[in-house]
Parts: C-alpha cells; structure tokens; sequence
C-alpha cells in the first residue's frame, strides 16, 4: 500500500493492533521517506505517527537504539550535509526530529547508556555546528527549518536528566552561539527556539554568572566582525541575529525569573550597539 495513503488510514486506528511484522516494516519505510519533499507525508504524516509510535510505547529499548543510531550517521542527521539549498536538507532535519523524540522518551524511560547519550551529544553539535542550510520555509516543499529542528534537539539534550555537567553546558552555550553567526537571516522563529535551550540550561542549574560571560562573548564576537568589516551585509545580517536572540531572550528572562543582573546586562549591551551604529 502507499504509504501516504496508510498513514492517512492509520491516524484514525490504534497503531498498536498492527502485528510486529507490518509496525516494522511501517518504521522502516517511514525511515525510508524522512526526508521526501512531500510537506503533506513528511510534516503531517511521518513525523506525526513517528510520535504516535513513540507516546505508546510500541517499541522495545533496542528498537529505539536502533532507530537513534541510524537517524545519527552519515545517510540521516549528516546525509550531503556539504549541500546548500537542496532538498537534502530535509533528511538531516526531520533526522534530528525524529532523534529529539527518542531523547525526550529516554527522559521517561531511561534505557539510553551514558555512553550512548555522550554519542548524541557529540553528534547533535558536530551536526549543529556544520549545517550550512539554513532556509525556513521552502516554497512548495514546506518546512526544512534545519535550525528549529536543530534547537529542539539541543533543547532535548538539555533538559535531560543525564546532561548535569557544567562541561556539557557550555558545549551547549557555544553551539548555539555558532548558530547566530552561520550565514543566515533567521525571520522564522529560529531565535525562540534557541531560546528554549538557554531556558532547559537555566532550570538545570547553569551558572548565571557563566550565562553573562557567554553573552558578553557573543557581543565581543560580534564586534570583531564590525571591526573587520564594518557596514558590510555580513555584519548587519549577524546584528539582525544577536539583536532579535537578545531581545527573545532578555523578555523571556522577565517573564519567568524577573529582574535580574542578567537582564541588565543584555540592555547595556543592546543599548550600546545602538549608540555606536547610529547615535
């Protein structure tokens, strides 16, 4: 049968009367077309029952290793991940998606070693780190949001009990760092996403007093690209990053935690680059 049309059928049946041989085979042909350029089967239909699968513990501790290693390779999370504007993209972030998944299950269950979630750090941030692609929303082909899917994923690893030490932290902290300075104009929610790791960082314990020497890194850096550069479009598209990340993340920090030296220190800094470039 068409997968399209067995998903479809599928979404008004209870997933768990399938016989194990045909939920295998479903997975792996869903495995299969992650990456279609099909917004309909990969956004609405895949991912959704790929969560389905999930929510309803369907599958046993080996069939999500199994599924986690192979979104992780070299086909999947880094499929032509030298490729810019190509429908690989999509592959590489549904990959992620699916991998968040199993992350936030692992947070329920527990069946992932240290071992195995130090594997998907390393390759989460390898793979954040490395991703040139990234578009939002592609005309006609829906939604590749590589970063979006990317944050999520460092969200998930974040907010994992496992993730306690303050070295992991800051590999966090410079990823997505990295992120603001690719060569991108994020207009698609990508600076609250990111925001959303920052916050499972907070909640975990990060130091504040580290947060605000990140920041003012993320300034500095920014600096020395006007220092290089000056009015070029390069430094203006990375201002336009920094800007809207520091604006998401300074209300969201009074949102839920107040007034705090943290905060003051993002409206000095803000403040500042306004004076400089155009007092």
């Amino acid at each position: 049968m068409n997968l399209k049309l067995q998903l479809k059928q599928l979404k008004s049946r209870n997933i768990g009367t399938l016989v194990e041989a045909d939920l295998k085979y479903l997975i792996q042909n869903m495995l299969d077309n992650i990456g279609s350029v099909d917004p309909v089967l990969r956004d609405n239909l895949i991912y959704p029952t790929f969560i389905r699968i999930f929510n309803e513990n369907l599958l046993t501790f080996e069939q999500y290793w199994s599924i986690l290693e192979i979104r992780l390779d070299e086909n999947h999370l880094f499929y032509k991940i030298d490729e810019l504007n190509t429908d690989s993209v999509f592959t590489r972030s549904f990959s992620s998606l699916v991998i968040t998944g199993i992350l936030i299950k692992d947070s329920e269950l527990n069946f992932l070693t240290l071992q195995n979630l130090e594997c998907v750090m390393n390759r989460a941030i390898i793979y954040m780190n490395v991703e040139l692609d990234t578009r939002g929303y592609v005309e006609k082909k829906g939604w590749a949001h590589s970063i979006a899917h990317g944050a999520d994923l460092l969200a998930s690893l974040a907010s994992h009990p496992k993730i306690i030490e303050e070295l992991q932290f800051s590999k966090i902290l410079q990823t997505v760092q990295q992120c603001l300075f690719k060569d991108a104009t994020y207009i698609d929610d990508e600076d609250e996403r990111l925001i959303f790791v920052i916050e499972a960082l907070l909640e975990k314990g990060q130091s504040e007093k580290e947060l605000e020497q990140w920041v003012l890194q993320i300034f500095n850096s920014l600096d020395l690209i006007f220092e290089k550069e000056g009015y070029s479009n390069k430094f203006f598209q990375t201002k336009f990053n920094v800007a809207n990340f520091i604006k998401t993340f300074y209300f969201r920090i009074g949102f839920n935690y107040g007034e705090c030296r943290i905060r003051e220190l993002m409206a000095e800094k803000l403040k500042d680059l306004h004076h400089r470039l155009y007092a």
